[in-house]
């Protein structure tokens, strides 16, 4: 009887006999067994960000629910709609949720039940002897198996990746969130700013008007007439400057959302009323339970746990098991041998260990527990320095209160009666007018300062803090 060729493993075998036949069929269909392919399965996410319920965050989650608008059917939007709509949208969500193919495809290559296909060997030659001549022929099928319990493990790592992968789309939903939330202020503040400008030139053409009835009257000398006409050329390139800011503003809520930029999106609604955010202790609690980069960190220290455990299992030696089939060609009076076997290969641990991915894996683990600790240890320093930003931000709102704002007109038809009736000269009127227009927009930017800053505070909190749907029932119009 020969043995089997060589130490190395070998994985298949076809038998020419009857019995060997049936064992090698056996043998194919449980190497099979492993290797169908389920269709990919359609991960469900968790609602959208801003359509959350408040059970497991603060009270101040916004209440008031939108549903994503069509772009071809409608060209305003609301804060709650165009959040809606980015979460569905937005290229850069896109490409985040396409990442859970990967962890598919990790899923299926872990849910094989054997490491490799059957290995098949053939040898066959002749047998030369005193008596004469024969032919043999050997085949044998070897099955390399696993004995320590790797594929459960590595199907454990590839659910981990899986939560991991979830876990980041879940912190790139969160991010587009308060990008869009940020932008979407910042375009309300610069759709004010260009009524702001539209109605400085209605003043200015109104001087202007009265002005020339003056001159017409004798009353003011021609030169005030030229004053006049700069004011409403300077009042009127302000407004195309302002134009463009707030058509920049809406270009950059479209690529942040996914909105088409042949049509951007024109924000809708008021300012809420600043107020102040919760105390430290209360944003520092509420981040630890809800910010998803902490949640994403906690995933991705569980999956190289699993990448470490799945290291130390594959060190482990893989036996193969077959059967072997030789045809002894006897060239005596006894005639042909047939001989059938079981096979048992078995490699010796000696020099590879998997030391190389085994310390990869520890590596990855070490790597992975310093970044989130990092990260614990900084929150309470980004929550304190961002929430200082929106209190700052606030004061400066409340500075302003609620009259300085809508007084605008008032204030502009105020000088427009003192200049009509001599009070005041067109100068005096000028800086008037400059000093009312400053002060609005300080407010402004004041306003947007406050709204931008929240944002960032709800980036390292992760919920949204306060309500703010700016519809009429709840705000202060600017």
């Amino acid at each position: 009887m020969s043995r089997v060729l060589g130490t190395r493993v070998r994985r298949s075998t076809i038998l020419h006999s009857k019995k060997s036949l049936a064992v090698v069929s056996l043998l194919l269909s449980v190497g099979c067994a492993g290797t169908e392919v389920t269709g990919v399965g359609t991960a469900r996410e968790a609602p959208a960000p801003h359509l959350r319920g408040s059970a497991e965050s603060s009270p101040g989650e916004p209440q008031h629910l939108d549903a994503a608008p069509n772009p071809t059917t409608t060209r305003t939007v609301s804060l709650g709609g165009i959040l809606a709509y980015a979460d569905q949208h937005s290229p850069v969500l896109a490409v985040a949720r396409s990442t859970r193919s990967r962890a598919e495809a990790a899923r299926i290559a872990a849910s094989l039940l054997l490491p490799s296909n059957p290995e098949l060997t053939i040898a066959a030659g002749p047998r030369m002897g005193p008596a004469g001549r024969g032919v043999d022929v050997e085949l044998s099928l070897m099955q390399q198996v696993q004995v320590a319990g790797e594929r459960g493990v590595r199907m454990d790592a590839a659910k981990r990746l899986r939560d991991v992968t979830d876990a980041e789309i879940e912190q790139m939903r969160w991010a587009v969130h308060c990008d869009v939330h940020a932008a979407f202020h910042r375009a309300l503040v610069e759709q004010e700013r260009v009524r702001l400008a539209e109605r400085v030139v209605t003043f200015q053409r109104e001087v202007l008007r009265v002005v020339e009835r003056q001159i017409s009257a004798g009353e003011t000398a021609p030169l005030t007439l030229r004053l006049a006409q700069a004011e409403v050329a300077q009042a009127e390139q302000v407004v195309v400057g302002a134009r463009q800011a707030f058509w920049a503003s809406r270009l950059r809520l479209a690529l942040l959302s996914g909105w088409p930029f042949s049509s951007p999106p024109t924000p809708t609604g008021v300012f809420d009323s600043p107020r102040d955010p919760p105390p430290m202790g209360e944003l520092s609690t509420v981040a630890r339970k809800s910010l998803p980069s902490l949640r994403a960190g906690a995933a991705r220290i569980q999956e190289a746990k699993a990448r470490s455990e799945l290291a130390g299992r594959e060190a482990w030696p893989r036996p193969s098991i077959g059967v072997q089939y030789k045809r002894e060609g006897n060239p005596g009076s006894e005639g042909v041998y047939d001989i059938l076997m079981g096979v048992l290969s078995v490699p010796i641990p000696s020099a590879n260990l998997n030391q190389g991915e085994r310390a990869r894996a520890r590596a990855d683990l070490n790597v992975t527990e310093a970044e989130l600790d990092a990260t614990r240890r900084l929150l309470d320093g980004q929550i304190a320095e961002s929430r200082s930003e929106v209190v700052a931000a606030a004061e400066r709102t409340k500075a302003y209160g609620n009259q300085i704002l809508p007084r605008f007109e008032e204030n502009l038809t105020l000088l427009r009666r003192s200049f009509e009736l001599g009070e005041i000269d067109i100068l005096a009127l000028s800086t008037g007018r400059e000093r009312f227009l400053r002060i609005q927009c300080d407010a402004l930017l004041a306003v947007q300062d406050y709204f931008t800053a929240l944002a960032g505070l709800e980036r390292v909190v992760g919920i949204d803090l306060l309500t703010d749907d700016h519809h009429d029932h709840d705000s202060n119009t600017p």
